[in-house]
């Protein structure tokens, strides 16, 4: 009759696999998908075995209660239990085998694996059947006790009487021997039992140990069924698994010379007949000879406490990769000899057996020494090997003759007859006995002092900046994610980043010259240096910008410390070429109690912002980072994206503002001044983004257009009206000035639209040509000698404003409107405007009173001689069609 077996999941895929493979060796199955189900058919059927799947079950199966339930019945009934679970639940495993399950199987299973831990399930309840049906032995019967009574002729009441106090004395003691007998049977059930429980935890812990190897392990029974094989030997042997053990019909295994194993030549089958394989090399069969893999088996038998043989092991290990390496060695030993001679350089040889090291002539000469003057022991080369690299050099050395590597090359300093330390690369190549230790080892030195020298410039130039001598940027940013990384893994002191930005640099760089700003530069450096601790970092992140990085802070607020003591640095001038330089710096302070980074970008981002915090507060002094500066940073960065999209979908345009004669308040020229139609936020005038698209660089393709524009409207308004003459004033930019293709731009501009050069005015700020410096004045030479005009816009609110008069070429000066809308309430201002407008006069130059508003300010300017005016009193900025009829009006 087939065996019957219960199993108990609710995965369908875990079903059907199970039902399959049961059913295909003759088995019926029937299933339960919980707990309360799995009872009930129990106390309606028989079973032969039950198979749990822990993982899929109904979750009341997990529960203590049910699990005990079902393996009580289990085990009054004799039925083995085998759970089934993933190798994650071990705990869980442990549990049911303490409540008294047989086996257990982890998933995933292979299908041979499952059959043959069924088929050894089964022979256990078989075997269980049978011990049960054995008759138990039978107690002595009274009767046959009683028959030993023998009572003589005459004596027959006292004969029974002594025979009934022999019955009671024997019955006393059979009741304390049982009683003795039942203890100690209570004690060895309760000792069985906790082996029991001991030997389960221990295969559960063995099976786990198994699973985990690097090496192939195949276990078979006496009958030489497959039990176990591990998962490494799943993926080497794949579905030939069972062609390695005596089962097989066509055995996977060939020996070195490619000749297929007999069945019972297999490792497998060598250890079920009690003999003992160590070491044996085979070739792993495959059809493509490519993929031939080289084997090596271990096997042992398997006995019970009786010395019985119950099975085999075999360990299986993929050798392909060495055993080919070890040829690719020794085939290049004899070539590596030679190779290295040619090359010139030393060479030794170490007989490891004797101890006895032979050196070149050349290997002695590269330390600067004789032939005869180094003798032939290991000694003469270590000892004189760093103290800082000996150890090193030994480690390798030992590895490689250990066979724990594959290959000998290091890299040491070694002295130097002169005293002084040598870099050298030293390679070696073992010859190995039969057994596999090394017999002796041939090798070379290089030396590559050079090369060493010449990486560690390299490394220098690549973490350090070659003005200052400081850690570079690179290097700031290398040292910040290691602090960042250690405050992360475990609990540490506080840090901080510092950035320092020097106030008005540029200025001083322009005015006295690069030498003197690198000279500042070097100085400032020197400065930090003497004020931070010896294992603070300090930086030149590139121009005028210094990092600090302070670790192991006492507390957050000692970052703050330093940064005032910094400050202080700069309240003393700096003597450079004769020169007294004073000089501040905004600096911007990022702390890591504050917000927990994670990358060294984001906490110099903070910092920075924190920095530009500092300058907008006024220059020359420190901000703490705080989230909210994202907050107040973010609207400029809105505009700043909101600029390029405007760029992209043409969203700027240009208006006119008419520049008038003021004699007879006819109109001369006009200015060009841009205007942006934003989607959202309607009109936007330049003051609320031009600073940000001239910081972000925007500003030049933004200028080129309105260059572009300005230039092609004048082109009509000429064409339209040949007979009046007619200039266009049009802003540039400090960023502007420093486009190396203005020159050439403004020049394809007025060949294309056919202008008169002298039309173009130029407007320039005195901050513009104070920040370019010789480098704006030669952009002015070059526009003026095109015949551009050349204007400077703001007059009088900049720097050194009268000697650029004289070193530039201007030709027309326009008044500030704040000097202009006080010109009637301050007398000041009035003899301010008269200054200019006479000083201009006198260099030739022509004058434009910007925001002219009122009559007043009108009759003045006439009074003064003033030649030209804009303002609202003329007219706003209008649009080009606004503009043109303006002018068709006027000339009417």
């Amino acid at each position: 009759m087939p065996p019957h077996i219960l199993v108990i999941t609710d995965d369908d895929d875990n079903r059907a696999l199970l039902i399959r493979l049961l059913q295909s060796q003759g088995q019926q199955v029937a299933v339960a998908v919980d707990g309360q189900e799995a009872l009930e058919l129990l106390s309606r059927q028989v079973f032969d075995l039950i198979l749990l799947d822990l993982d899929a079950a109904d979750p009341d199966m997990r529960e203590v209660e049910t699990l005990r339930q079902l393996c009580q019945y289990a085990t009054v009934h004799s039925i083995p239990v085998a759970v089934i679970a993933d190798a994650g639940n071990l705990d869980l495993i442990t549990r049911c085998i303490e409540l008294g399950a047989d086996d257990y199987l982890l998933k995933p299973f292979n299908e041979t694996l499952l059959r043959a831990r069924v088929h050894a399930l089964l022979e256990r309840k078989a075997w269980r059947d049978r011990q049960r049906a054995l008759p138990e032995e039978s107690p002595r019967a009274p009767a046959d006790a009683a028959a030993e009574v023998a009572p003589s002729a005459g004596g027959l009441w006292f004969a029974l009487l002594d025979a009934l106090g022999r019955a009671w004395r024997d019955q006393r003691r059979i009741t304390t021997e049982l009683q003795a007998l039942e203890t100690r049977i209570a004690e060895y059930s309760a000792t069985v039992e906790d082996t029991a429980l001991a030997l389960r935890q221990q295969t559960i812990t063995l099976h786990a140990i198994l699973e985990s190897l690097s090496d192939a392990v195949v276990v078979i029974d006496r009958e030489g069924n497959l039990v176990h094989a591990n998962p490494v030997a799943h993926t080497l042997f794949g579905d030939r698994l069972l062609d390695v053990t005596p089962q097989a019909t066509a055995p996977a295994l060939l020996d070195t010379d490619g000749v297929p194993c007999a069945t019972d030549q297999l490792p497998l089958a060598i250890a079920l007949r009690g003999v003992e394989v160590d070491s044996s090399e085979f070739l792993l069969a495959s059809v493509d000879p490519d993929a031939v893999r080289r084997i090596r088996a271990t096997a042992r038998p398997l006995r019970d406490s009786n010395g019985d043989i119950i099975g085999s092991v075999a360990i299986f290990r993929d050798i392909t990769v060495s055993f080919q390496m070890a040829q690719a060695l020794r085939a290049s030993e004899e070539r590596y000899t030679l190779t290295v001679q040619a090359t010139g350089d030393g060479v030794w040889e170490w007989e490891l057996r004797t101890g006895i090291m032979t050196f070149s002539r050349r290997w002695k000469e590269m330390l600067g020494f004789q032939d005869q003057e180094i003798g032939n022991l290991p000694s003469e080369w270590f000892n004189r090997v760093h103290p800082d690299d000996r150890d090193g050099l030994d480690v390798r050395l030992t590895a490689y003759l250990r066979r724990l590597i594959t290959s000998f090359e290091h890299e040491y300093r070694i002295l130097h007859r002169d005293g002084a330390y040598r870099w050298m690369r030293c390679r070696g190549i073992a010859i190995w006995d039969a057994d596999g230790n090394a017999a002796h080892i041939v090798g070379s030195q290089t030396d590559i002092t050079d090369r060493k020298l010449a990486e560690q410039r390299l490394w220098y130039n690549a973490f350090h900046d070659s003005l200052t001598g400081l850690a570079n940027r690179a290097r700031f940013m290398d040292r910040l994610g290691h602090v960042i990384a250690r405050a992360r893994r475990s609990a540490s002191p506080p840090y901080a980043v510092l950035i320092l930005d020097l106030d008005r640099f540029k200025l001083i760089n322009d005015s006295l010259g690069h030498l003197v700003g690198d000279q500042l530069l070097i100085a400032i450096a020197r400065r930090l240096e003497q004020s931070l601790r010896p294992g603070d970092t300090l930086a030149h992140l590139g121009g005028d910008e210094f990092a600090v990085l302070l670790e192991d802070l006492s507390e957050p607020h000692a970052a703050v410390n330093v940064a005032e003591r910094i400050l202080h640095l700069f309240e003393e001038p700096f003597h450079l070429n004769e020169h007294e330089v004073f000089s501040s710096a905004s600096i911007g302070i990022a702390l890591s109690d504050n917000l927990r980074y994670h990358s060294p970008s984001d906490m110099l981002r903070d910092a920075d912002t924190a920095m530009h915090h500092a300058k907008m507060e006024g220059r020359a002094r420190y901000a703490v980072f705080h989230p909210t500066m994202h907050d107040r940073a973010r609207p400029r960065l809105q505009i700043e994206i909101d600029l390029r999209r405007g760029i992209e979908r043409n969203e700027f345009f240009v208006v006119y503002q008419p520049i008038v004669e003021l004699s007879t308040q006819r109109t001369v020229g006009f200015e060009a001044l841009l205007r942006w139609r934003h989607p959202q936020r309607g009109i936007v005038t330049p003051a609320e983004f031009i600073a940000i698209a001239e910081e972000t660089g925007l500003i030049v393709p933004i200028g080129q257009m309105v260059l572009r524009e300005a230039c092609r409207q004048l082109s009509a308004w000429k064409q339209r009206h040949p007979e009046r003459t007619l200039a266009m004033n049009i802003n540039l930019s400090p960023r502007q000035i420093a486009d190396p293709d203005l020159v050439h731009r403004t020049a394809a501009l007025i060949d294309e639209y056919r202008l008169d050069a002298d039309a173009l005015r130029l407007e320039i700020t005195e901050t513009a040509i104070i920040e370019h410096g010789d480098a704006a004045g030669r952009v002015l030479q070059q526009l003026r000698a095109l015949g551009v005009q050349i204007c400077i816009d703001d007059f009088g609110t900049g720097y050194s404003s009268l000697s650029y008069l004289h070193r530039f070429p201007i030709a027309t000066i326009k008044i500030d409107r704040s000097f202009v809308s006080q010109i009637h309430r301050s007398h000041e201002n009035t003899e301010i405007v008269r200054s200019i407008i006479s000083l201009a006069r006198s260099l030739g130059m022509a004058v434009i009173a910007e925001g002219t508003e009122t009559e007043e300010q009108l009759l003045r300017l006439r009074s003064m001689s003033c030649a030209y005016g804009q303002g609202w009193l003329f007219a706003h900025a209008l649009e080009p069609a606004e503009a043109t009829a303006m002018l068709d009006r006027e000339t009417e």
